[in-house]
């Protein structure tokens, strides 16, 4: 029998059209468990919600026809996507279990859309933009259903899986790097003026709210006396703080053991700062933007912090600036952008600042 080379192999041409056959039928195989799957396992299935419009209707016409989406549809009047029915859309969302919603494009151009887009910086909450074929390319990632073109929303670069990989990347590497060669010797050093200082412990670890809300063990050096005001944001003069206390805060060694919160993964490099729960708490009631900050993991240091938003918070007008700061970075986060934070904040330790205290 001939043999087919293939490079320096040779394979027998039977056994090749066998191993083509059977790659074939295991391919046709899985699919069909997959289709099966989507169409009798919850587990498998996808509860949506679309926008009642002329694309929406094409849109959910189009799922009907391929019969192997595993999508459950829920279609809602377009009166629920106003301002005022806010409220009653989103116990809909919960009541339903979905977290995909599927609104056309040109609703979501709209000015008075702006909850609506919302909507996607909340965790559960995935949102997609839906138009006709013979629309502009909404988007260089879009698919199609049929003939609906269909692009995710994205509310941050980061968004993205490999954005997402590349930033995890740099925090556990440079992170690993300053441990080794850095805090290997200056946290014993730290650590033992700290305890000649004052009495207590040598950390500080405090509860605060990371990334989507979430509860976390934030660590820093200890830099006050010990008491029972943790919740209490340090002031110009804090009678609370050591003399130490008064070095590290000013030239930030105090937060330097956050990098086991980085390597842990409990927070990032760079990002929006975390604050205190009682400053969570009274700042969500009064910004409606406020909680658009935990949309990443909390940082080290931030865009906010080097634009001199640093330290305390004197008035609720300095909050609203910081915010504005993070949002800001959570929409248009790039690496480069990470590295001049970093850059900046080196450099601003060392020029000092009036409000590191």
């Amino acid at each position: 029998m001939e043999l087919i080379a293939i490079g320096t192999i040779s394979f027998s041409p039977f056994l090749l059209a066998v191993f083509f056959v059977v790659v074939f039928f295991a391919k046709a195989a899985t699919i069909s468990v997959l289709f099966w799957l989507r169409q009798n396992v919850k587990l498998y299935q996808k509860n949506i919600l679309v926008h009642d419009s002329k694309t929406g209707k094409q849109f959910v016409q189009e799922i009907s026809d391929l019969k192997r989406t595993g999508y459950n549809i829920t279609v809602v009047e377009k009166r629920l996507f106003e301002k005022k029915e806010e409220v009653k859309l989103k116990r809909i969302l919960k009541e339903n279990k979905i977290n995909s919603i599927y609104i056309p494009f040109e609703v979501a151009l709209k000015t008075s859309a702006a909850h609506i887009l919302n909507l996607g910086w909340q965790k559960e909450n995935k949102l997609f933009l839906i138009s006709n074929y013979d629309t502009l390319n909404i988007g260089n990632s879009l698919y199609f259903f049929g003939l609906i073109q269909i692009v995710k929303h994205r509310t941050s670069p980061l968004d993205k899986m490999f954005a997402t990989f590349i930033k995890r990347v740099f925090d556990i590497l440079f992170s690993l790097l300053l441990t080794l060669f850095f805090l290997s010797w200056f946290v014993p050093l730290v650590a033992i003026v700290i305890v000649f200082d004052s009495k207590g412990p040598i950390f500080f670890i405090q509860k605060r709210p990371g990334r989507h809300g979430k509860i976390f063990s934030c660590i820093k050096f200890r830099s006050m006396m010990v008491n029972k005001t943790t919740e209490k944001a340090a002031l110009r003069n804090d009678v609370r703080i050591t003399r130490i206390g008064k070095f590290i805060r000013r030239t930030s060694i105090d937060e330097l053991p956050q990098f086991f919160n980085v390597l842990k993964g409990d927070m990032s490099v760079v990002g929006p700062r975390p604050n205190l729960n009682s400053q969570n708490e009274h700042y969500i009631e009064i910004f409606k933007d406020y909680s658009k900050r935990m949309y990443l993991k909390p940082g080290i240091t931030g865009l906010a912090q080097v634009s001199g938003a640093r330290g305390g918070i004197d008035n609720d007008i300095e909050m609203k600036h910081r915010i504005k700061y993070d949002i800001f970075y959570i929409r248009n986060w790039t690496f480069a952008l990470d590295i001049k934070i970093i850059i900046r904040t080196v450099l601003n330790i060392f020029r000092g600042e009036e409000k590191a205290y």
